[in-house]
């Protein structure tokens, strides 16, 4: 179990798998918080979370901007991966590739991530991300660095 010096990211998702908890708000980010991201579901390398984005991250034709729509994916991913990397690490995307297959629009969206691969210092995560009928919108894969945190 993690401790108050642990990475509050991690903290939230081992307490929602030890605890079987659904449904958490994350208040652990600003860009969280705006995007109304909650931790519906979260098992060991699995996470399912959703948002309700705002007119506010949307482009002038109504559409969410792309890179909101990677940072979804990221998010997902990131959290898939503090389900199953150690305490006293942090992560950090090396790199995204994300695929857009239509246009999301602002409104409850979903974001399915697993974990692909786990090794000590890099691990491979994929996600997609859905709308409220369940269409996909787009993917993403994505190698994340473990890396070991410094405590201020």
């Amino acid at each position: 179990m993690s401790d108050g010096s642990d990475h509050a990211e991690r903290r939230l998702v081992r307490r929602a798998i030890d605890g079987g908890l659904h449904d958490l708000a994350v208040d652990t980010n600003p860009l969280a918080i705006a995007l109304g991201m909650r931790l519906i579901a979260a098992s060991d390398g699995r996470i399912h979370v959703g948002y309700t984005v705002g007119e506010g991250f949307t482009q002038g034709n109504g559409v969410i901007q792309g890179g909101i729509v990677s940072a979804l994916l990221d998010f997902g991913m990131i959290f898939a991966a503090f389900s199953q990397t150690p305490v006293g690490t942090t992560l950090a995307t090396v790199a995204q590739t994300t695929n857009y297959f239509r246009p999301a629009l602002r409104g409850e969206l979903f974001v399915e991530a697993e974990l692909e691969k786990i090794g000590r210092s890099m691990v491979n995560a994929r996600a997609a991300l859905f709308d409220a009928e369940h269409k996909c919108i787009a993917s993403a894969t994505a190698p994340i660095a473990v890396i070991a945190q410094r405590l201020r």
